[in-house]
């Protein structure tokens, strides 16, 4: 049964824990659970979460960029800007250490520039191969998941195949929630707009993890099954680089547009992750890595993305796509006048966001965003 004052209870809690700087959230953190930081979801967070400790996403953050600026080129995305600000300032002290992938240029350069700065015990650069179609990629990740065991059992604790074991059953858990709570939203429920959303995808980054997947149950259980017959907005699918971000996500949808479905690495494309239970956990998490496209930093097939795409693009029934992509996050751009052309091609209308600091040229791409949604009307 439906209880409203549970979901305020609980979009107020999620609120006050993502309103939170770093500094203040390392401080909430569980005690018990050493804070490892990452980047993206190349990094398999069961094997944190197994060795004892405590996977932490940094994502894009509003942060005046100073120091940064120092170590990296003008032509460099505002996340890995922010990133390195926030270490040089302090903020990010409460970690005990720090795993990159090996992803686009921009988080290469990154990696050599933090591990020289020496602030944390604990830094590791996890190859992933960018070749996934070759016949040895698998292999080579396979020995790279190896090589990451034992370094986390060198830092935190030992990592056992049971423990391997309950954190994927854990982590799997916390997907397929997330799963059920899109399904709600595509069918639209103005009790979960979108800057609530989007800080709820943000609360799972760096909540206790089953912390929040029993918020999530909690969540699920206070909502309405069905949405209430009204006039509903225009369906829209949401492509690129950014991360699920309160002010851009609200912007879309106060727009006149409701985002059905999207594909980005802090969102949906993460239920592409999905491969079959091995003996072996470190063979499920491999597998799922070569189960389907997840990013343009790496290459599948020529045509992966687009299909996949299409396929999701139809099944969300969206009338329209948005790329919201951050400036200088070559790997997306590469792809996107190929995908512009692909879609327009099929009567789906397509608009591009540009974003180089999340906190500028808001009422500029308001109006964009505003007109697009007249244009889809």
């Amino acid at each position: 049964m439906p209880d409203l004052q549970d979901l305020k209870n609980i979009q107020a809690e999620i609120e006050a824990f993502t309103s939170l700087g770093y500094k203040e959230l390392g401080a909430v953190l569980p005690a018990h659970r050493p804070a490892i930081g990452t980047f993206c979801p190349f990094v398999p967070e069961e094997m944190i979460q197994a060795a004892g400790g405590h996977p932490f996403r940094l994502v894009d953050t509003p942060v005046k960029i100073s120091q940064a600026q120092a170590f990296l080129p003008a032509y460099c995305c505002h996340p890995v800007k922010s990133y390195l600000q926030h270490l040089l300032a302090g903020d990010l002290d409460f970690l005990k250490g720090v795993v990159f992938s090996h992803s686009c240029d921009a988080h290469k350069g990154l990696s050599e520039i933090w591990f020289r700065q020496e602030r944390l015990p604990f830094y590791y650069n996890l190859m992933i191969p960018t070749r996934l179609d070759s016949p040895l990629a698998r292999t080579f990740l396979r020995a790279e998941f190896d090589r990451f065991r034992m370094e986390l059992e060198k830092h935190l604790g030992p990592v056992s195949d049971t423990h391997l074991r309950e954190a994927l059953a854990l982590f799997r858990a916390i997907g397929d929630r997330l799963a059920e709570l899109y399904a709600l939203r595509s069918r639209y429920l103005p009790e979960l707009p979108a800057d609530f959303f989007a800080r709820l995808i943000r609360a799972g980054f760096w909540m206790d993890r089953r912390k929040y997947l029993q918020i999530l149950g909690d969540l699920k259980n206070a909502l309405p099954e069905t949405s209430r017959p009204a006039a509903r907005p225009i369906p829209v699918f949401v492509t690129g680089n950014m991360v699920h971000e309160p002010y851009w996500h609200a912007l879309i949808e106060d727009s006149g547009a409701q985002i059905v479905w999207d594909d980005l690495c802090s969102g949906a494309r993460t239920f592409r992750l999905k491969s079959s239970d091995f003996d072996d956990p470190l063979e499920t998490l491999t597998e799922r890595y070569f189960s389907n496209f997840f990013c343009p930093t790496k290459y599948i097939d020529p045509l992966a993305r687009q299909e996949i795409l299409d396929q999701e693009v139809k099944n969300s029934g969206a009338k329209g796509i948005i790329f919201l992509l951050y400036k200088y996050g070559e790997p997306h751009y590469f792809d996107y006048p190929d995908l512009k052309a692909f879609f327009e091609a099929q009567g789906i209308p397509t608009l591009l966001i540009e974003v180089e600091d999340p906190s500028q040229s808001r009422e500029q791409n308001k109006i964009r965003i505003q007109a697009f949604m007249e244009m889809l009307e």
